[in-house]
């Protein structure tokens, strides 16, 4: 393993993963940190035999070989580049092993269907599930807006037990000039909401939040005093809300829930939807006792 230290690393699969390119170059280009370019190849078992893997081997070479070219492209020498041929692993649990020395992971989310996704699962829910660093899902086809009026939209549930992920979007916010939007929303759900969420019941809840994150983004207020924040609160089911918010999106910052808990109940119902379907990278943060000193 030749990876740079705190590095920005960047798993390519066999379509190039140009957006997650794109996204993870900017990134370095940003903080100022190396881009470290992965490619993992995965034979199954029934083809581990010479003949299927000095084929496949040579394909891997060529797909890394020509994304750091693009890499190199994209980075225009600003940030050096390296790259790492994994010659049989698995992307999951290669990925979460080089998170381990990474400042950030980048992926890339291919669109499929619901039957070829429920086959091959999702190799961003299981990387950001057990990641040691940050994990952003690029959506396939994304690219970044000219011209556009940057927001970063960070997603939070209990504010009093988010800070390391609002600092996370403060800085993300900070680093592209953006605004910030804090989405909360709830919903009661079986339909009790549309029938009992009056006016009044709205107004109260709505001021219980504010008067719950408000305490929390003081500080933060002070210690990012450029950044143009937003506190939006809305009466809506939360995935729906922040799928919605990110159509108007840069970045979207979620939380992942504790590392103690089962490894398939690290992400939430409102992450994995968001990793499916997002049409913004996402960002998923470590637990606030996991989560790198800013």
């Amino acid at each position: 393993m030749n990876q740079p230290e705190n590095a920005i690393v960047v798993a390519v699969g066999p379509q190039g993963s140009v957006s997650a390119l794109v996204f993870a170059v900017a990134e370095a280009r940003r903080s100022g940190r190396p881009l470290h370019v992965v490619h993992v190849l995965q034979i199954h078992a029934g083809e581990a035999y010479a003949g299927v893997y000095g084929g496949a081997l040579e394909v891997a070479a060529g797909i890394l070989e020509t994304a750091t070219a693009k890499a190199h492209i994209l980075a225009d020498g600003d940030v050096p580049v390296t790259s790492e041929l994994v010659d049989h692993g698995t992307v999951i649990l290669d990925m979460i092993e080089r998170s381990k020395n990474a400042s950030l992971i980048v992926l890339e989310h291919r669109r499929m269907n619901r039957i070829r996704r429920l086959v091959t699962g999702s190799i961003a829910n299981g990387v950001a599930a057990k990641a040691h660093a940050p994990v952003v899902s690029v959506p396939e086809g994304w690219h970044p807006v000219a011209g556009a009026h940057h927001v970063v939209t960070v997603a939070v549930q209990e504010p009093a037990g988010e800070g390391a992920q609002l600092v996370t979007a403060f800085e993300a916010a900070q680093e592209r000039s953006a605004a910030l939007v804090i989405m909360h929303a709830w919903w009661l759900g079986h339909g009790y909401d549309v029938v009992t969420m009056d006016k009044e019941f709205n107004e109260e809840w709505q001021l219980r939040t504010n008067e719950d994150i408000e305490p929390v983004l003081a500080p933060l207020r002070q210690r990012f005093p450029d950044v143009q924040v937003t506190v939006s609160l809305r009466h809506s089911p939360p995935a729906e809300a922040i799928l919605k918010a990110s159509e108007t999106s840069d970045l979207v910052v979620i939380g992942r829930r504790h590392h103690t808990l089962p490894m398939w109940t690290h992400l939430g119902p409102v992450a994995r939807a968001l990793l499916a379907r997002s049409s913004a990278p996402v960002m998923v943060t470590l637990e606030s006792e996991h989560a790198p000193t800013p």
